[in-house]
Order: structure tokens, then sequence, then C-alpha cells
């Protein structure tokens, strides 16, 4: 027995030393790797010999620490490596093309062997690449290197560190299932509104403290005055002797103690609300820590696997994965590997020529690739360029032509065209620049999939021209989809919310100072002038009247990529770090909206995609204002019935972002109500199941008056089935949506066919 316990105990200290010394050996590897990437890089782009020394002693380094940390692949390339460059330093060999593609493979190999030991995945074919290097030495590594090992066929004691069981873990670790930490975040996540809500209930206790106070002024000032009235008609003894004067004490002492009670309820629930606050939000940063991961974690891979794709279409490629430090949430980081592949897929199939096209053109044989990722205020922006041919403008042109995306006029002057109009046609599906179908493109599907992934996580893709030549791609997104901090505006008489990230300053301007000049408003701000219109405008609402010249104007000065513009709101509202529930889940156009936050009156607010807002450059802005004595534009007029006053609130806030007069009705007998008393409406938008008169009655009662046939009915509700569908286009609804199938746009589309 206590052998058996000295030999556990035993165990644990031999494990955890060898998983500091791997995650050192990573560390170090990786910038063994780097460095001597960026002198063959440098060598070829200059024609200078490149420091042969230091690359040969990384190599020796390379195989030492290998041997330290029982990676016997690892070591046996580092020392062919090491044997390579002593041939070339004494001149026996030369550093040609050939020879650093041999170079390079070796080095990739060593990558994806650190890699396989940390993470596991797909075993690493190592032969090909120790024959190429022995080749290349010419046998001057002797014999003296370990055999290749196929990781893919090594026995139990080569897994990987994470398959080798609970005996491998620190004692200070415990494993939990990602479901279960799912579950445990989105308990934390609802807590966070739940806790904000209370504020409403200390608001609704502030205001009945003030009016207790009200009627305590009004009390006093009635007794004095009862006091008088009673000693001028009767005496000073009448109250008492009447038995009022001790009802009035009583009434008053009850009064008092329910004063009191007032002051005793704000007080504990601010109290209450404070340390809520304060609990509920250390339990947000703790879970929001806790999910938070190094990209390495889930990104450490992506260079093997680009490597892979472009030797299958016989391409060869260096990538070059930076910044892979920096933290964010474990679940953002995993969906954002499928759009990273796709990306990189249609850069290695369009952009990157191959080895020999390259050296036609007076480049490297092997193509770059580079994956930068960085942390911008509270966003993940990843970065990925490539040395290819760059965008092929007239290709694009020609397939958007023959698409019928743009017309021939546009088509005649194209060559105007913004690079962020011409980019976009990139993302409509089914839209390819090649000109046969291959297993990795040709189907025009990779880019409008990735787009779609990265809007899920509430952020934004975009394509421009790489700073070299070739293509860069920029991905920005949230680091956390716990919570977001929100900059709530108002605007006519909605709230609309926008991500703090996308936010440079609030501030406040004489409207004098902008509406003095001509045509497009500016501001200035630092040496940067701004436009500004009206967020209003830019939704589609009725744009505001031209304010007094004194009157101060609220401006949200928001930016997307190196843009910047001034958006003019009625009001600053608040700053609120709060959960965003995602458009797809409401059906709600991505491209305008990143999703719904739920306000202290359970209705929802509609949270912005600033990016997908913001007019492209060339293109002109609406009108911030317009003049007090233009005639106000005609609005067309709809009726929302539901009761739930999420959806309702919902729908409203939609159809008035579209230009539409919105009233909301709570059942079919209330709106049935409002039209017979007279209320006039272009369209009537209804739910199904109400209390009171549903929405199959209410349509049935439309039909049927007269004067309100005429009026189209869409039924938007959460039954399904066929019978229903059926029952109501017969009672004469012009459009059945299903709510389960929620879509914005579907939504629209039926209005404006209708009105």
């Amino acid at each position: 027995m206590g052998r058996e316990g000295l030999a556990i105990g035993q165990e644990w200290p031999l494990m955890d030393i060898r998983q500091r010394l791997l995650a050192a050996f990573d560390l170090e590897h990786k910038e063994h790797l780097s460095a001597i990437r960026t002198a063959l890089r440098e060598a070829e782009a200059s024609g200078d010999a490149p420091d042969l020394v230091d690359i040969h002693r990384r190599a020796h380094s390379l195989k030492g620490a290998a041997r330290a940390v029982d990676l016997p692949e690892v070591e046996a390339i580092s020392h062919r490596l090491e044997a390579a460059f002593i041939a070339v330093q004494k001149g026996e060999i030369p550093l040609d093309a050939a020879s650093v593609g041999v170079v390079r493979r070796a080095l990739d190999a060593i990558e994806d062997l650190v890699a396989w030991s940390l993470q596991g995945g797909g075993g690493v074919e190592t032969a090909g690449v120790l024959a190429d290097l022995d080749a290349l030495a010419g046998g001057r590594a002797g014999s003296v290197a370990p055999p290749a090992i196929s990781p893919a066929a090594s026995p139990a004691d080569r897994r990987p560190m994470r398959e080798r069981g609970g005996d491998a873990d620190s004692a200070a670790l415990v494993r939990i299932a990602a479901q279960g930490l799912e579950r445990l975040s989105e308990t934390a996540s609802a807590l966070l509104p739940e806790v904000e809500a209370q504020a409403g209930l200390g608001e609704q206790l502030r205001k009945m403290r003030q009016e207790w106070r009200a009627l305590d002024r009004a009390w006093r000032h009635l007794r004095v005055q009862i006091g008088r009235d009673a000693v001028g008609e009767m005496g000073a003894g009448a109250l008492e002797g009447r038995g009022a004067l001790p009802a009035l004490m009583a009434f008053e002492r009850r009064f008092r103690a329910l004063g009191g009670a007032l002051d005793s309820a704000h007080r504990s629930h601010d109290r209450l609300l404070w340390s809520m606050r304060r609990w509920g939000g250390s339990l947000q940063q703790d879970m929001r820590r806790l999910r938070m991961l190094p990209a390495e974690n889930q990104l450490s891979g992506l260079g093997r696997m680009i490597r892979d794709i472009s030797r299958a279409e016989g391409k060869e490629v260096e990538v070059d994965v930076r910044g892979l430090e920096v933290e964010a949430d474990r679940t953002v980081l995993q969906r954002l590997k499928d759009p990273i592949l796709h990306i990189a897929r249609n850069a290695i199939s369009h952009g990157i020529e191959t080895p020999a096209e390259r050296l036609a053109l007076g480049k490297r044989p092997a193509a770059r690739v580079t994956i930068a990722a960085s942390v911008e205020g509270a966003r993940l922006r990843l970065r990925i360029e490539d040395d290819g041919r760059g965008l092929d403008r007239a290709a694009i042109l020609r397939k958007a032509g023959e698409r019928g995306l743009i017309d021939a006029d546009e088509l005649s002057t194209a060559g105007e065209m913004p690079l962020e109009r011409l980019t976009e046609f990139l993302f409509h599906p089914g839209f390819s620049t090649a000109s046969h179908t291959t297993e990795l493109a040709g189907r025009g599907m990779g880019l409008a999939i990735a787009r779609r992934e990265v809007e899920r996580l509430q952020g934004n893709l975009t394509i421009a021209d790489g700073p070299g030549g070739g293509t860069a791609v920029t991905i920005e997104v949230p680091l956390s989809l716990l919570s977001q901090r929100l900059v709530f505006v108002a605007v006519q008489d909605q709230i609309l919310a926008i991500p703090s990230a996308d936010v440079v300053r609030l501030r406040t301007a004489a409207a004098g100072t902008l509406f003095s000049g001509v045509g497009t408003p500016m501001i200035r701000i630092g040496e940067e002038e701004i436009p500004v219109t009206s967020l209003a405008a830019l939704l589609g609402m009725e744009a505001p009247v031209v304010p007094p010249a004194e009157r101060g104007l609220a401006l949200v000065v928001v930016r997307a990529a190196d843009r910047r513009l001034a958006l003019a709101v009625d009001r600053f509202v608040a700053t609120r770090e709060t959960v965003v529930t995602a458009a797809e889940e409401t059906g709600l156009d991505a491209g305008r909206y990143l999703g719904t936050v739920l306000m202290d009156d359970g209705g929802p607010a509609l949270v912005l995609n600033i990016p997908g807002l913001m007019p492209l450059p060339g293109s002109t802005l609406p009108p911030p204002a317009r003049p007090a004595e233009e005639a106000t534009p005609a609005r067309a007029h709809i009726l929302v019935v539901d009761d739930s006053i999420t959806t309702r609130t919902l729908e409203k806030s939609i159809l008035e972002a579209h230009g539409y007069r919105v009233t909301l009705c709570v059942d079919g007998r209330e709106a049935l109500e409002r039209l017979s008393e007279g209320m006039e409406v272009g369209l009537i938008i209804s739910d199904v199941e109400m209390p009171r008169m549903d929405g199959f009655a209410l349509l049935q009662a439309v039909k049927a008056d007269k004067r309100l046939a005429e009026i189209p009915v869409i039924l938007v509700t959460s039954r399904a089935s066929d019978e229903d569908r059926e029952r109501g286009l017969r009672l004469g609804a012009d459009a059945y949506i299903v709510k389960t199938r929620f879509d914005q746009n579907e939504l629209l589309a039926g209005i404006r066919r209708l009105l």
C-alpha cells in the first residue's frame, strides 16, 4: 500500500514538470521558426545571403530542446536541418530556391509536430521531409538522429498530452463539460438584465416617496384648516367630544408609519440593488474570464491546415500567424475557424499564383499568407493578408453584369466604382469569378458563408487591397457574446442601442455651426472633418426639422474601419452592459441590426450594426434635416395587433425604422374598437392567439365590414400547421407569416407589395 501511494504521488510532479517543459518549448520553437523564416524571406527579397551562423545556432537549439521534452521526430528534423546549414556554410551545397523550399517544408513539419504533441489531430508525415533533408545534406547528418516516427501510428506513450487521461492534469485544474459551462454562462448572462430591471422598481419607490411627501404637505395644510374650522364653529373641545380628534390622530400615526415604511423600503432596495449589481457584476466578469482563452488555443492549427490546402492545389504557401496570445471567448474563437478557412481557400484558389507563375512575375515561389490577431477596445480583430495577384476587378464587374447586379450604365462607368461596393458583389451567394469548379472553389459560396457566420457573431467582414499587393480581409467581432457595453440613444419615440466599441465619442454641438454651410454638414474633431447626418434619416425615418442655430445637437461619432460619421440623435439615454440577442434569433436584417436587448419595461430595443448602416464611400448621405416650411411627407399607417409586448414593440421598431407610422393594440377587440371609432390605417399586422378576440376573429370581422374590407391583413403567428394557414387565407388574410421562421425582410417585402 505504501509503495503504491508513493508511486502515484511521484507521478503527478513528473507529469507537471513535462507539461511545464512542453509549454516552454512551445514558446521557444515558435521564436526559432519565426526567426529562420524571416531570415530566409529577407534574403530572397534582397538577394543577400542570410545569417547562416544564427540559423545554424537556432537549428542546434531546437534539436537540444526537442530532446529535453522527448520529441524525437522534431529532434530528427532539427538534426538534419543543422547538418544542411553546416554544408551551406562550407559552400558544399547552394542555398537556392530548391534548398529553401526543402527547409521551409522542414520548418512546417516541426510546427505541425509540436502542435500535434500539444493538441492532437491527424498524423504528421515526416518520412518525406527527412528524405528530402538527407538528400539535401548528402548524408552528412549521420546515423545518430532518431528514426522518423509517425504520430498516427505511435504507441500509447506517444499520444498528445491532452489525450493521456486524467493523470496528466494538474491538481489545480478541474475539467467540466463544455455544455455545462455554456448553461452556466447563459444563466449569468440572464441575471444581468434582471438585476438592472430592479432599478426600475427603485424609481417607482422614489416616485411613491415623492407622492407621499406631497400628500404629507397637503395633510399638514388640511389639518390646520380643520382645526380652525372646528374652533370657529363649535369651540376647542368639539373635535374631541365627537371622537374626531382621536380618529385624526390615529390616521396621522398610520400615515407617518407609511412614510417611514416607504423610506425603509427605498433604502433597503437601494442597498440590495447595490449588492446585486456588485455580486452579479462579479459573477459576470468571472464567467467572462473563465471563457476567455488565448486565440492560440483554437487557431494554432491554422498554419498547417492552410499549407495542406495549398499543397492540394499545387501551390506553395508560407503561413505567418501572429498575435495569437490575445484572448477572446472560447465560443467566438471556435466559430471563427470556418470563416478563416473559407477566406484562406478563396485566397489560395483565386489570388495566389503557382510557383512557376510567381517566378515569371519576379516573385519568390512561395506565397505568403499572414493572419494577425489583435484586440481593439472590446473587439477581436483578425486580418488575413496574402501577396497574390489581388482582386480581379474586371472579372468581378463582368460577373456582376452577367448576374444582373449592375446595369449597363453602371458597367460603363465601373472604373469609378468605390472598392467597398465592388467587393460587396463577392458576398452574393453563388458569385464566383472562377472559370471552372474545383473541390476548393468555383461555387461562389465561401465568402457568403464566412460573412454570414461573422454576422451571427455580431461582427463584420470587409475586403480590401493589400498594402503591398494581394488582398486583405478584416474580421471584427466582439471579444465575448456574454454581454456588450451599449450606448442607448433616443430617436423620435424609439430607444436604439449602439455598441460602445463603434462609438468614438459623444458630443454636443450648436446647430448653427453645422447647418450654416452649403452641402453636407461637417464637424471638426481634432484635425478631421467628419460628415454629419441624422440617425433617423439614415434609418429611413422622417428627417427632423432644421433646429434653431442656438440649439445644442446630440451627436454620436461612430466608426467603421477607417471611416467616421457623426449621427444626430434626439438625446443620449444611458450606457449599460447587457446581453444582446442575435439578429438571426429574432428575424432581423443582420445588415442593419446586430440584435435586440430588453429594456426595463420589458420591451426590446434594436441594436444597430454601424458598419452595415455606414453609407459606402462616394454615396450621398441622406439629408440630416428638412426645412421647417417643408410639408411632412405622408407615411403609411400600420396597425400592429399582438398581446406580447416584446413582439409588438419589436415590430413597431422595425416598421418605424423603415418609415411607417405605427399604432399598437394588445388584442383583436381593442383593434376593432379603434377601427370602429374611425381610425384609418393602410394595413393590419395581427397575431392569431390573443385574449378576448383572436386574430382569426379580427380578420373575419374586418373582412365582413364594408368600410374595412379593403384593408390588407397580414397574420404573423407561431401556428405553423397547414390547416391554420389554409384557414387564415380562406378568411381573407393577404399573407401568413410563421414566427418561428420570422424574417424581417419577408415581412417588409409583403408590406411593400400590399401597400
